[in-house]
């Protein structure tokens, strides 16, 4: 590794998947900044572009699908919920079950056999060792039984990486909020209805890229507002509806003018905002408080470069996503709080430290090579571990053999070239075309099985005798609905899969006035994450200076797009 380190210089390479898929950059550079980055890191440069590399690791994350499927541990036979489909390349146990004392991981444990792959070896490991149903259930939640990761979660359903949350649905990456709603990225709020990279909000509806918000209703980008309806890029208003100002009674007479509110009327609105939306001057990056960075959806960060989604202090960071309190990093996707030094990771993190090539493991130090594992410390290829130090491909080992094996594998893989690139889309349980990879990156079924991956069908559903109702029979107000729906599937009117609403939703709904909807729950979150997903920027020319800026917009969207500074002076 020191020779491979001394002797690198800028230069350009050319991808490995060029010609293979849509997406790829074909060539890109390794520059004296990545230099820098994979020295302090000691691992060799990377073979695959950017954006390539971006989809190996996203391809292990799924954010909006739940499947029902069989349980392979041992004796049992039992349906459950998983995230992954029934098509999955590895077993895959009930949560429980591999979180128990009756799973013994060490079961699993192989030697290491000199002279063979040692990354095939892994493969076989991985290929062999069963998967949990859920990345994370944590046993401080309660009544989130169809919830995946997180922390300190209630009554939550269908909510995904939500910590500290409560009365959640269909929803990912709440934080610290309540009574929310098909949402995503969300803090310190409360009764939200789609909200979407939004903070400290309070019975609000359609509220995007905003802050400090209460009683408002499609808004877009404002700030500290109260009482406002449609409307975009406003500061510190009250009683606005299309971005002109009322006075507290003709607003009033307004409101009530909209109610009670109907899917029809509703759609009507939803067309003139966001028509409203793409007149008005738009924050292309929405870096927010930081300090030299390249990269979107940033606050309150520094010295990053092609970053996309990071806060909290995160710092000296290039080629990763979703960076929390985060520092001396590189080509990571998602990482818990205060951790550093990852390469090559997927959802590692909360206190890890020195991770290389792992995914979903927490609480890790000096590890490489483990996966769904917690409170490691010195291990290598491991699977589903805890609380364990010195393993190796599952095998316990005395200090100083962990040390000279560990070695050995390593000099092996570095000589063959196996440890420039190791995590392929063979390693992933999940399938491409229901993973987070397909919504910012999407692939036809052919290119997956090129790359490595595999596809999974549309899972079947099986409502039984219940009674289904088409989304153009529903009434149009939440008032004409009666808890009769609780019976009922309605019929998606983009998929045709019914779904059903459950009595805290019906709730909800009738709480904050809103209808009834006629989408299917994951059509909905896959909607929001489309609407600027994980790992997608843009490079555009700012609609007013002409310099080139980081988006998280396609330009083809047709929005009118600023560079940072121009957007302060039009705005602020």
């Amino acid at each position: 590794m020191d020779e491979i380190l001394e002797n690198l210089v800028p230069h350009e390479r050319i991808c490995q998947w060029r010609g293979k898929h849509p997406h790829c950059e074909d060539k890109f550079r390794i520059t004296e900044e990545d230099i820098s980055f994979l020295k302090m890191l000691r691992v060799p440069p990377p073979n695959y572009c950017p954006t390539c590399r971006r989809m190996r690791r996203f391809v292990h994350m799924n954010f909006v699908r739940l499947f029902k499927r069989s349980c392979d541990a041992p004796g049992h036979s039992e349906n459950m919920i998983s995230i992954y489909p029934e098509e999955c390349l590895f077993p895959v146990y009930d949560y429980k079950f591999f979180i128990s004392d009756e799973f013994d991981p060490f079961s699993y444990g192989v030697n290491y056999r000199e002279g063979e792959s040692p990354l095939k070896m892994l493969l076989y490991l991985r290929k062999k060792f069963p998967m949990p149903s859920f990345v994370n259930r944590d046993p401080s939640s309660v009544n989130s039984e169809y919830s995946n990761g997180g922390r300190d979660n209630k009554n939550c359903y269908f909510a995904v990486a939500c910590y500290h949350a409560e009365d959640v649905w269909y929803s990912s990456l709440v934080n610290k909020s309540r009574n929310v709603m098909d949402s995503r990225d969300i803090m310190q709020s409360e009764l939200l209805y789609e909200g979407f990279m939004s903070d400290f909000v309070y019975k609000s509806s359609f509220v995007y890229f905003s802050a400090s918000c209460s009683d408002c209703f499609l808004v877009f980008d404002c700030k500290n507002c109260d009482s406002c309806f449609g409307c975009v890029n406003l500061r510190n208003k009250k009683y606005c509806v299309w971005n002109e100002q009322l006075s507290k009674q003709d607003y009033e007479s307004f409101i009530k003018s909209t109610n009670p509110l109907g899917r029809s009327k509703l759609a009507e609105y939803k067309k003139k905002f966001w028509k409203l939306v793409a007149t008005q001057p738009m924050s292309a990056s929405h870096n927010i408080g930081s300090d030299n960075v390249s990269g979107v959806g940033i606050k309150n960060c520094r010295n990053l470069f092609d970053v996309v989604n990071a806060e909290n202090g995160s710092e000296h960071i290039r080629h990763a996503d979703g960076a929390m309190s985060h520092k001396d990093s590189m080509d990571f996707l998602y990482s818990g709080g205060h951790s550093s030094k990852l390469y090559g990771t997927t959802n590692i993190g909360s206190q890890s430290s020195n991770v290389r090539f792992s995914v979903s493991s927490k609480f890790c130090t000096d590890c490489e090579f483990i996966f769904n594992s917690k409170n490691l410390n010195n291990c290598f290829m491991c699977f589903g571990l805890q609380n364990k130090s010195h393993c190796l491909l599952n095998k316990q080992y005395s200090q100083e053999e962990y040390f000279k094996i560990m070695d050995q594998i390593k000099s092996e893989m570095i000589k063959s070239g196996e440890y420039e690139d190791p995590l392929g889309f063979e390693f992933s349980a999940q399938a491409y075309n229901f993973s987070m990879g397909q919504l910012g990156y999407p692939l036809n079924d052919e290119e997956i099985k090129t790359l490595g991956g595999y596809v999974a069908k549309e899972p079947e559903t099986n409502a039984g005798d219940i009674e289904m109702v088409k989304a153009a029979d529903l009434p149009e107000t939440i008032a004409g609905v009666g808890d009769d729906i609780l019976n009922k599937a309605i019929l998606c009117e983009t998929t045709g899969r019914p779904f059903r609403i459950i009595g805290s939703e019906l709730e909800f709904y009738r709480r904050m006035s809103l209808p009834l909807p006629t989408v299917h729950p994951s059509v909905r979150m896959e909607t929001l994450f489309r609407l600027a997903p994980d790992g997608k920027k843009y490079k555009v020319i700012c609609a007013k200076c002409g310099n080139e800026t980081d988006s998280m917009f396609n330009p083809k969207d047709g929005f009118i797009l600023y560079c940072d500074n121009c957007f302060k002076q039009e705005v602020y």
